[in-house]
Order: structure tokens, then sequence, then C-alpha cells
């Protein structure tokens, strides 16, 4: 079945971002709006909802950031729009600081308004999340 215009709108809009934001996927989240309601399913010490994109960055992605080399580079494996919801199927590269890989899986399913994430859930590994945490101290 075709997706509906909003559908097809939505998902046009996730794809360009994560085309835009393939050699740094910090970019992507420029899609977000700032009061975005984010959850990072899972368990661990980042795993929860935030409230705001600046929260998400603050006490999840700025600390992973941190640790990289190079840029967070992605690929999709997939997306897929379903009335409000994208559904995106990413895998992410880089070089740590201290010269290894790091390498990461997600699952994102983003409800979207206006053109933007209002809302989402992502599914992730969290092992390599927090190995890279523990073994590059700063």
């Amino acid at each position: 079945m075709p997706y509906s215009e909003i559908e097809q709108s939505n998902l046009n809009i996730v794809n360009a971002a994560l085309a835009a934001s393939s050699r740094d996927f910090a970019k992507f989240f420029d899609i977000f709006v700032e009061n975005v309601e984010w959850t990072l399913a899972g368990h661990g010490p980042v795993a929860g909802t935030y409230s705001s994109k600046t929260e998400l960055f603050a006490k999840a992605e700025e600390a992973l950031f941190a640790r990289f080399a190079s840029p967070l580079t992605i690929t999709v494996d997939g997306t897929w729009a379903d009335g409000d919801n994208v559904f995106a199927r990413i895998k992410s590269a880089t070089t740590a600081a201290d010269g290894k890989p790091y390498r990461n899986e997600y699952m994102y399913i983003m409800t979207m308004q206006d053109g933007r994430v209002v809302s989402g859930i992502e599914w992730l590994d969290f092992h390599a999340y927090y190995e890279i945490i523990e073994r590059i101290k700063l």
C-alpha cells in the first residue's frame, strides 16, 4: 500500500536528514524540536526519557561524542512510515579517541509533527555505549 501524503512527507524529511548527517550523525538531531521527548530504551545510567534535546545531549550524547576521534558516520538499513511515525534502522561507525573502532546499531521510532521530531524511542547496543564510556576516561 502506498504511503499517504503526510507519511511520504515525514519519510522524506527523515531520509533527507539522515543523508545530510551520514558523515556527522550529530547533525541529524537538527530535525528534533527543542522540547522533544526522547526515550533511550534499556538499562543503565543513561537509559530513560529525556524532555528536551538539550537534556538528551547533556546527559547522554555529549559523553559519547567526546570520546570519538572523528565524527560518527552512519548507514541507513531502512526507513518506513506509518501515520505520524517514522521508523529508521541505522548502523554507525567511527574511531574512538584511543584509536579503536566504535560501532553501534539503532532502531528509532520517531513521531513527527509539522515536519519535526516531537517524540521518539531509540533502541541501541548499550554494551557498546557503556564500554567506550568506561574505556576512555575524560
